[in-house]
């Protein structure tokens, strides 16, 4: 009996031992996969984007700042996929854009192909690439680390809105810039994904909902002869819902105007 006492009282400490060594592998391990999924796409930022040409875009009121030159070719020598880039300024979101056969595979793999928690920033596999869609629609994770579409959310103050009504989706030869009309949170699976408008004045129905939605006003309107894009991010308090921040192309830029 005195040696099962003494064995049970020995096997507390190894279990505690134990359990303690593989939380802290977990954690080193999920910061690993962080680092990892950092370090790509800084690298992809820092070897695909070539010198940028001046313009004014961004914040309002503010100098003029530059658009990107993005080097397509190589981009879709590493992964065919690859259709655009996209850059939110007010933000700080600029990553490839990739377009898969699902809705599932880029959740876990990044622009590079690698498996990657960090995933992609992806369009829905519905909408066509070009973007020429009513709505387009386009994932991301809203990351802890502050990556990937995280930064929608301080898009949730009227404020970085005002200095940052804009966003840009970089295509091979063309740049299309959108301004932001509508942010708010939605329950999964809301109106805001609705990609097939095949009834007569549905889409202005659409557009009617998604901006009565807006957490504020931004006294801007899209109407039916508006092409929009759908961003879309986790609310990390409540699984239930997610982030969705639409805007209306207004320009379309050949990038040559840009060099």
């Amino acid at each position: 009996m005195k040696l099962m006492k003494r064995l049970s009282l020995l096997l507390v400490p190894l279990l505690s031992a134990g359990s303690l060594f593989f939380s802290v592998w977990h954690l080193l391990k999920i910061e690993e996969e962080y680092k990892k999924g950092e370090d790509t796409y800084r690298k992809m930022e820092e070897t695909f984007i070539k010198e940028p040409a001046t313009d004014t875009k961004g914040a309002q009121n503010e100098e003029p700042e530059t658009y990107l030159g993005i080097d397509f070719e190589r981009l879709k020598e590493i992964n065919p996929n690859i259709i655009g880039w996209i850059e939110i300024p007010g933000a700080g979101i600029s990553y490839p854009l990739v377009q898969g056969d699902d809705n599932s595979y880029y959740l876990t793999h990044m622009s590079s192909g690698e498996y990657g928690i960090h995933g992609s920033i992806f369009m829905d596999y519905h909408n066509t690439p070009d973007f020429s869609d009513s709505n387009t629609i386009v994932y991301g994770h809203n990351m802890k680390d502050g990556t990937m579409f995280a930064g929608l959310s301080s898009y949730q103050d009227p404020g970085v809105y005002g200095r940052y009504p804009y966003f840009y989706v970089y295509l091979p030869n063309i740049v299309l810039e959108y301004q932001i009309f509508s942010c708010y949170s939605g329950q999964i699976g809301s109106v805001g994904y609705t990609y097939l408008f095949p009834q007569t004045g549905s889409y202005q129905e659409f557009l009617n909902t998604i901006q009565s939605y807006a957490g504020y006003e931004t006294g801007i309107r899209a109407d039916t002869t508006d092409r929009i894009v759908t961003l879309s991010t986790c609310v990390n308090t409540d699984h239930n819902h997610r982030y969705l921040i639409h805007g209306k192309e207004i320009r379309k830029m050949k990038e040559e105007n840009h060099d």
